[in-house]
């Protein structure tokens, strides 16, 4: 069975031109890849090298093979690269989801930035829908991460991690009279309470529109 070690083997006995010098680059004695060099063309069936008094040079076949050994090494170092980086998480497919809002939000957008600029191997895609169906898709594994507003039920099997708070806000006509007064003010709930209130609908992000609901009757 032909190995990696063996094109390694014939690569570099065929760049020092020489066994001995070759085997103090591999780190063996000459003995040993002598043996490994023969056990290779006997398994190819051709010899790969041309013994001459002062080293060895490559026949046809054996540039043929080094040729291809050199692709062959280059591909595996790529692969194995390519596999410490994705374990790394810095290559490979992210799936992103977040809600309508989120995609506006200026700390959403930043980690997006961000990410683009550390990991730029990494091929984001991006998924607008609401909380319910981001939570559905990455249960399905059809997401790997979502950004949410905060879910309305407990979820056992999924990761939640708190990123940030933020102010509820509320928008007036401007004729309305709290909007004609000092707006750097807070207003309470309680002076709204006869208002008419517009608010997300309940499927579409169960977790804030339950937040605003309890604040209101708080």
């Amino acid at each position: 069975m032909i190995e990696l070690r063996h094109l390694r083997y014939a690569v570099a006995v065929a760049e020092e031109g020489h066994i001995t010098r070759a085997a103090a680059r591999l780190g063996i004695q000459q003995p040993p890849l002598s043996q490994q060099i023969r056990a290779l063309e006997a398994a190819i069936g051709a010899p790969l090298f041309r013994r001459q008094p002062r080293g060895v040079e490559l026949t046809a076949a054996g540039r043929a093979f080094v040729e291809k050994a050199r692709a062959i090494l280059r591909d595996t170092d790529l692969a194995v690269e390519a596999a410490r980086r994705a374990s790394r998480g810095q290559e490979g497919q992210l799936a992103i989801g977040f809600t309508s809002s989120a995609a506006f939000h200026p700390f959403v957008t930043g980690v997006m930035r961000e990410m683009r600029e550390r990991a730029p191997a990494i091929r984001l895609s991006l998924e607008e829908a609401s909380t319910g169906e981001l939570i559905e898709a990455v249960e399905a594994d059809r997401l790997d991460a979502a950004f949410v507003r905060s879910p309305s039920e407990r979820l056992e099997n999924l990761t939640i991690t708190h990123l940030l708070d933020e102010e509820m806000l509320v928008a007036l006509p401007d004729h309305h009279a709290r909007a004609r007064k000092d707006t750097r003010r807070r207003i309470s709930l309680a002076s709204l309470a006869d208002e008419p209130l517009i608010l997300y609908r309940r499927p579409t992000g169960p977790g804030l529109y339950d937040s605003i609901i309890a604040a209101c009757r708080a």
